[in-house]
C-alpha cells in the first residue's frame, strides 16, 4: 500500500487570507498617505470634492455689509486708460469712495514702484527757473509760476494717492509673498505687522514680501498679502489666511482686514485662520453672491448719487480688476478664472463666520479610525457570508454607509474626511474573496472527481453477450436442448 504523495506545504504567502490583507493594507496606506500630505482630498480624490463642494454644498448666501468696486472693461472704455490706472485716477476714485463713509476700502492692487515722474522733474526745473529769473515777481510771471505749480501738484499721482489713503483713513493694500529673496520684511510701525501664529507650521512659506511704497503703507490703515495656494492641478480649493517669512506669520488681506474691522473678535479670528496650518479648504459662493460696482459709476457720479449712497455706505468695500484678461486666472471648485479680489471676499466672509472646511487633527484623526472600521467589518462580515453575492452586497452596503457619513461630515461639521481610501479597500478585499471563493470551489470539484475515481465502474459487456443476457431464460435452456438437424430426437 503506497500513501498518496502530498502536495506543497500551505505557507503565508500562498495562503488565500493574503490577498485579503493586502486589500486592507493598501486601503489603510492611501489613508496614512491622504493624511501625511495634509489632509483631504488626495491626490485621486480632488475631483470628488469639487463635486461635493460645488454641487451638493449649499453656496454662501448673498452678503449685505460687502461690496465689490471693479475695473470692468465698461470703467476702462469710460476713463480712456490701459491697465494699469494712472496714480491720478486712483486718487479720484478712492477720493470719491471715501464720500460715502465705507467701513473699511480693501484694494487687491499693488502699488509697488513709484510712477515715472520724468515730466515732474522737468516741470519742476522750469518752476525753479522762473523764480530765480525774478520773472516769479511779476503779475504775469506770478501767475504762471502759480498755474505751473498747481499743475505739479495735481499731477504727482503718488503725493495724490497718499493724501486720498490718508483722508479715507479705512483703507487696506495689498503686499506679496515672493519665493525669491527679493523683498524686504516691513519693520515695526508698519501696516503690514505679523500675526500670532506658528509660523513653523504654516503651509505656505516665501522668503520675502513686496510690499507698496512707503508712503502709502504709512497713510493705509492695513495691509495683508495677495496670495493664493493652488494645488498641483491649478485648482484653489485652500486660502492661505497667513504666510511664513523669516520666521513670523503674516497676515492675508482677508485676515488683517477681518481684524481691522473686528479686533475684539481677534482670538476667535485667529483660531479659525490657524485652521488646516493657516490654509483651510473653503466653502463656495454663488454666482451673484457679491454686489458689483463698476468704478466708472463711482467717478461719474457725485457724493450726493442715492444709489451708491445705499450700495457702499458703511460697507466693506473690496476694489480690484475685473476686466478681461487682466485679473489672474484663479480657478475654483467647479468654476472658471475667477478674479483675485473675489477670492479675498469671500475667504474674508468664511473667516468672520467660522465657516471654513477642517481636514486635519480631528478630522484626520475620524478618517483613519472609520476607513479601519469599514475594512475590519467588511473581513469580519464576509466570514459569516455563505455565498460571493452576500459578500458583494455587504461591500456595497458599505461602500454606502462609509459615503453617507463622509457627506454628512462634510455637509454639518465641515469637516473633510478622505473618501476614496475606505472604497479602494472594499473593493479591493472583494476582489480577493471572489478570487478565493472561486479557487475553494474548483478545489473541492478536483477533489470530488479524485475521489469517485477510486471507485472504478464494472465494464459494459459486449453487444452479443448484452443480447444474450437479455433474452428470457426458458428461451435460452430449449435452444440448449435442442439437437442439430438431422439427429433423432429423443
Amino acid at each position: 500500500m503506497t500513501l498518496p504523495a502530498r502536495g506543497p506545504r500551505s505557507t503565508w504567502l500562498s495562503s488565500p487570507a493574503l490577498p485579503r490583507w493586502l486589500g486592507v493594507g493598501v486601503g489603510l496606506l492611501l489613508a496614512v498617505g491622504t493624511a501625511v500630505t495634509g489632509g483631504a482630498p488626495g491626490p485621486g480624490e480632488r475631483a470628488l470634492y469639487d463635486f461635493a463642494v460645488s454641487r451638493l454644498l449649499p453656496p454662501l448666501p448673498p452678503t449685505a455689509d460687502l461690496v465689490l468696486v471693479e475695473v470692468d472693461d465698461r470703467a476702462l472704455a469710460a476713463l480712456g486708460e490701459r491697465w494699469p490706472l494712472s496714480r491720478a485716477t486712483w486718487a479720484k476714485a478712492f477720493q470719491s469712495l471715501a464720500a460715502y463713509r465705507p467701513n473699511a476700502v480693501v484694494v487687491d492692487v499693488l502699488f509697488d514702484a513709484p510712477e515715472s515722474r520724468d515730466a515732474l522733474d522737468l516741470g519742476e526745473d522750469v518752476l525753479e527757473r522762473l523764480r530765480a529769473s525774478g520773472l516769479a515777481d511779476t503779475p504775469a510771471g506770478a501767475s504762471l509760476a502759480h498755474d505751473l505749480e498747481a499743475r505739479l501738484y495735481a499731477q504727482d499721482g503718488d503725493a495724490r494717492l497718499t493724501e486720498s489713503f490718508s483722508g479715507a483713513g479705512t483703507v487696506i493694500l495689498g503686499s506679496m509673498a515672493l519665493a525669491e529673496d527679493t523683498g524686504g520684511v516691513p519693520v515695526p510701525g508698519d501696516p503690514l505687522t505679523p500675526v500670532p501664529l506658528d509660523a513653523d507650521r504654516l503651509r505656505l512659506g516665501a522668503r520675502g514680501l513686496s510690499t507698496n511704497l512707503a508712503p502709502l503703507r504709512l497713510a493705509a490703515w492695513g495691509s495683508g498679502t495677495l496670495n493664493v495656494l493652488p494645488d498641483a492641478d491649478g485648482v484653489i480649493r485652500r486660502y492661505p489666511y497667513a504666510v511664513r517669512v523669516a520666521g513670523r506669520a503674516w497676515p492675508s488681506l482677508a485676515l488683517a482686514t477681518a481684524l481691522r474691522l473686528w479686533p475684539e473678535r481677534s482670538e476667535a479670528l485667529l483660531r479659525v485662520a490657524s485652521t488646516d496650518d493657516g490654509a483651510p479648504l473653503m466653502r463656495l459662493p454663488a454666482p451673484d453672491w457679491l454686489p458689483r460696482v463698476s468704478l466708472a459709476d463711482v467717478l461719474a457720479a457725485g457724493p450726493s448719487s442715492v444709489g451708491l449712497d445705499l450700495a457702499l455706505r458703511e460697507k466693506t468695500v473690496f476694489v480690484g480688476v475685473t476686466a478681461t484678461g487682466l485679473h489672474g486666472q484663479s480657478t475654483l471648485p467647479g468654476q472658471l478664472a475667477v478674479p483675485g479680489v473675489e477670492i479675498h471676499a469671500f475667504a474674508m466672509d468664511n473667516l468672520r463666520t467660522g465657516r471654513v472646511l477642517r481636514a486635519t487633527g480631528p478630522a484626520e484623526l475620524v478618517g483613519l479610525v472609520e476607513t479601519s472600521l469599514v475594512l475590519g467589518l467588511l473581513l469580519w462580515r464576509r466570514g459569516r457570508a455563505r455565498s460571493l453575492g452576500a459578500v458583494v452586497a455587504q461591500a456595497a452596503l458599505l461602500v454606502a454607509a462609509h459615503t453617507v457619513f463622509v457627506g454628512w461630515l462634510l455637509a454639518d461639521p465641515g469637516w473633510v474626511v478622505p473618501l476614496l481610501p475606505a472604497v479602494v479597500g472594499v473593493v479591493l478585499v472583494t476582489l480577493a474573496e471572489a478570487v478565493a471563493r472561486t479557487d475553494d470551489l474548483q478545489r473541492q470539484s478536483g477533489a470530488l472527481k479524485r475521489l469517485f475515481g477510486r471507485f472504478p465502474r464494472e465494464p459494459a459487456p459486449p453487444p452479443s453477450e448484452a443480447h444474450d443476457a437479455g433474452a428470457a431464460p426458458g428461451a435460452a435452456a430449449s435452444g440448449a436442448s435442442r439437437p442439430p438437424p438431422g439427429e433423432p430426437r429423443s
